[in-house]
């Protein structure tokens, strides 16, 4: 790595401690001058203003997350399997990159006046959910539920809310990211068996009463 590569991250990195811990709002180009050692003209030269460091930020960090998130398609076994090694894997890719995890939920929460930072969350929540559906949907299709894509959107939308609550407004270090994700994993798995059973029962209940429609009425004597 060159020196203005190394120079570059070393700003990246303190940019994202800084965003992850205060939000984008709350600091400052001078804040992240003085964490990362570098003067104003040398953030202006590498990202032009205080939203193409964020966008630098974003970048980089959600190409390094992404990028070790296991593919759902190489993950062996049948549906049930991936699903339990992606959710054990994301456990720990959320544990090295939980700066940028913090980032892109806190920015959920902050209003965006200029409209800059929403693209930036919604194209990440957009891969997080795709990933995510991806492993969900084979695991309640097999088990029989009526609707899995719909059950599987569901259930990517509340792996990415449980995941901010753990990462954001929880002690991560007290509960385990991974001991969260693992109970994360058996949530999303029982809510699965439970519609499935539901489907399950509703087709009996209806062979029942069809059965019963059709019986003979028995004669009285």
């Amino acid at each position: 790595m060159d020196r203005t590569s190394a120079n570059r991250d070393r700003i990246l990195d303190a940019a994202e401690r800084l965003f992850s811990t205060r939000g984008y709002a709350d600091v400052t180009v001078s804040q992240v001058c003085q964490a990362s050692g570098f003067p104003v003209g040398s953030i202006y030269h590498h990202f032009t203003n205080k939203y193409g460091l964020l966008a630098a930020v974003f970048e980089r960090s959600s190409g390094l997350f992404f990028a070790s998130l296991p593919a759902v398609d190489d993950l062996p076994g049948d549906p049930l399997d991936r699903l339990g090694a992606f959710y054990d894997a994301a456990a720990h890719v959320i544990g090295d990159r939980v700066l940028f995890m913090r980032l892109m939920f806190l920015l959920q929460l902050q209003e965006d006046k200029d409209g800059t930072i929403a693209p930036l969350v919604r194209e990440a929540r957009r891969r997080v959910r795709t990933e995510l559906i991806a492993v969900i949907e084979p695991v309640a299709r097999s088990c029989g539920v009526p609707e899995p894509e719909e059950l599987a959107l569901e259930l990517a939308e509340l792996t990415m809310s449980f995941t901010a609550g753990l990462v954001v407004f929880t002690d991560a270090e007290a509960v385990g990211i991974p001991a969260g994700i693992r109970r994360l994993r058996q949530l999303v798995l029982a809510t699965i068996r439970e519609a499935a059973g539901r489907e399950g029962t509703a087709r009996e209940n209806d062979t029942r009463e069809g059965a019963a429609a059709g019986s003979p009425t028995p004669h009285r004597r």
